[in-house]
């Protein structure tokens, strides 16, 4: 009887191992994948123990201490475990470090054992706290069909508020249904980016053979996105809105499109933000990670610049602020320069 009780305790131990696996199977490598992608230099010690503390968030009676060399996990007042923390900033070890906390705050918590799909989260937010302000956890999930049109005095109008999967091909199929436009409006504003390959994808459907843009990511060479042959407008008008938080995958498809004469801005200054967040889909979230760099066709970094409309409708002579009382001021001003001057 007294074996089979310890079997059954080896067991519930080896159940107990495999369930914190399952349940935190993101956050069990993530230094690692951050050493592989993320292109700014990073305090392992401070990742690891800051954000370990957010057991303490989850569970009051579960608290972490450290000092140079240990860390000392409490349950109350009662000390449950000692940590030797590694002297070098090694992702493997404190990986190590880190994945041993948790694990020993996970065992001793009935909280975070009911609620692991949220801790994850909460602890890769953490995590990107610690990182640069682009890089972060994002629970609510792009959905298709964002795309909003519509026929204005035979201008196809569209807009939609990130550069989400399917976005090009979805853009493409609008576009498609209407053969006799003048030409299309793209409404950027208070698009922030989204998926650094639907922006590529995007320019592509416009340009005819052209440099859209080239990256410098962290360990990889230079990497020049050249757009295919053909292009799905035959060479009809385009006319991108843009205002101040129009920004970074939304900035690669405007500085292609007009460094390459294909199409004319109208607005106010874009935000100015030319890194590349790797977007990785987690269980019910997605990570951004900082990977590195995108230019336009003539080189130029677009980092805390923008890229100034040839038309501005701003509210200053700096065209750093748009006119948000009337929004449709733009899209009439695109209107007539569509009938008017660019067909």
């Amino acid at each position: 009887m007294i074996r089979f009780f310890l079997l059954f305790l080896v067991m519930m131990a080896g159940f107990v191992r495999a369930s914190y696996a399952y349940e935190f199977q993101q956050i069990k490598g993530i230094f690692g994948y951050l050493q592989a992608h993320y292109d700014n230099p990073i305090d392992y010690k401070v990742l690891s123990l800051e954000s370990s503390k957010m057991l303490h968030q989850f569970d009051r009676d579960i608290e972490l201490y450290y000092s140079d060399s240990k860390a000392f996990l409490y349950e109350g007042k009662q000390l449950i475990k000692t940590f030797d923390l590694p002297k070098e900033n090694d992702p493997k070890l404190w990986q190590q470090t880190f994945n041993s906390i948790l694990l020993t705050g996970y065992q001793h918590s009935l909280i975070i054992k009911q609620n692991p799909a949220e801790f994850e989260v909460q602890i890769l937010k953490t995590i990107t706290d610690h990182l640069d302000s682009y890089s972060r956890v994002e629970t609510d999930v792009f959905k298709e069909n964002m795309i909003d049109y519509t026929l204005k005095d035979n201008v196809l109008y569209l807009k939609a508020s990130t550069f989400y999967h399917g976005y090009a091909q979805n853009l493409k199929t609008i576009i498609s249904r209407y053969s006799n436009i003048d030409g299309i409006i793209l409404d950027l504003r208070g698009n922030r980016g989204g998926y650094f390959d639907e922006a590529i994808k995007t320019a592509d459907l416009f340009l005819d053979d052209l440099l859209i843009t080239y990256s410098v990511e962290k360990n990889q060479p230079k990497r020049f996105y050249r757009a295919s042959k053909g292009d799905i407008l035959r060479g009809k008008s385009i006319v991108l809105l843009t205002d101040e938080t129009t920004a970074s995958a939304a900035e690669i498809v405007v500085a292609a499109l007009s460094e390459q004469g294909r199409a004319f801005a109208i607005g106010s200054k874009t935000f100015g933000k030319s890194s590349i967040q790797q977007a990785q889909k987690l269980n019910s979230s997605t990570l951004y990670l900082t990977s590195g760099q995108f230019f336009s066709p003539s080189g130029k970094s677009i980092q805390g610049q923008g890229i100034m409309p040839q038309i501005c409708t701003g509210l200053t002579p700096s065209c750093l602020s748009s006119d948000k009382t009337d929004p449709q001021k733009d899209i009439l001003t695109a209107i007539h320069l569509i009938q008017n001057t660019l067909s």
